[in-house]
């Protein structure tokens, strides 16, 4: 069973897991994994008479090809549902409306056999690769970290997005995010040039999170004194993870795809 650290105190050896809406606590002698426990991991749970008898932290790398899976799988989904829209009697995904019912393609290597997917016609691989790492950037990967007492911890954006909404201000960032997910969808269901132009929406989410949570970050930084006199502050304690840069290039892309398909339909 999987659980997160909840606790952890260092001196005494002892913390609480919460795991399927119930919490245990453990102790270091539960514990079956070389590196030290750790705030917010994920572990994997051994339950024998309602007592925890062992616990075992779940790698980052396995948490990444998870959710990499899960990812893929409701791309997949979203993929297919929007290929169905777009093969739809009255906009053909095929046709494009600058070559004369030629597939207009962009991004999509040449040599692929891609005639038999309409979806792919439709947007490209360049941008339907650009929205999976969009995906990937602000659903898996750190866009903020922190380092505190020498170790380092971060959150994706849209993790940052609920902390953001717990705290108050957040409910703005995570509008912008689902607004930035929605997007891939807009060409197909609306037949106009202009619609393309949504695909530039994902970079505006990732600029506006990151910024608000840089500001929130830096408002907490100011009430606890940081940055007075030219001393180090709360805010020197955060650093862009790669998340941030990976959605931001995502982002980049997904905004050059769209403008060209606008421009090229004028």
């Amino acid at each position: 069973m999987r659980g997160r650290i909840l606790q952890y105190n260092g001196t005494d050896g002892t913390g609480t897991i919460a795991a399927d809406n119930q919490q245990y606590k453990f102790d270091i002698g539960m514990w079956k994994s070389p590196s030290a426990p750790i705030v917010g991991k994920t572990v994997e749970i051994v339950v024998q008479d309602s007592r925890l008898s062992t616990v075992t932290i779940v790698p980052d790398d396995v948490l990444i090809r998870e959710k990499t899976a899960e990812l893929g799988g409701k791309l997949s989904t979203l993929v297919s549902g929007i290929g169905k829209s777009a093969g739809s009697p009255g906009g053909s995904a095929s046709s494009s409306p600058n070559a004369g019912g030629g597939a207009a393609v962009i991004g999509a290597a040449p040599g692929l056999n891609l005639g038999a997917n309409p979806i792919v016609q439709r947007y490209g691989t360049l941008t339907l690769g650009a929205y999976a790492v969009f995906l990937l950037g602000t659903l898996v990967f750190n866009a903020i970290s922190m380092t505190f007492l020498g170790s380092s911890q971060g959150k994706p954006l849209w993790d940052i997005a609920n902390l953001l909404s717990q705290i108050g201000g957040g409910g703005g960032v995570k509008f912008m995010l689902i607004v930035g997910y929605l997007s891939i969808a807009v060409p197909a269901v609306w037949k106009d040039r202009r619609a393309w132009l949504a695909l530039c929406l994902p970079l505006l989410a990732v600029l506006g999170a990151v910024w608000s949570g840089i500001h929130a970050i830096n408002t907490a930084a100011g009430g606890f004194g940081g940055g007075g006199q030219g001393g180090p502050g709360v805010g020197d304690l955060f650093s862009l993870g790669f998340g941030f840069y990976l959605s931001l290039a995502a982002g980049l892309v997904l905004a050059w795809c769209g403008f060209q398909r606008f421009s090229r339909s004028a």
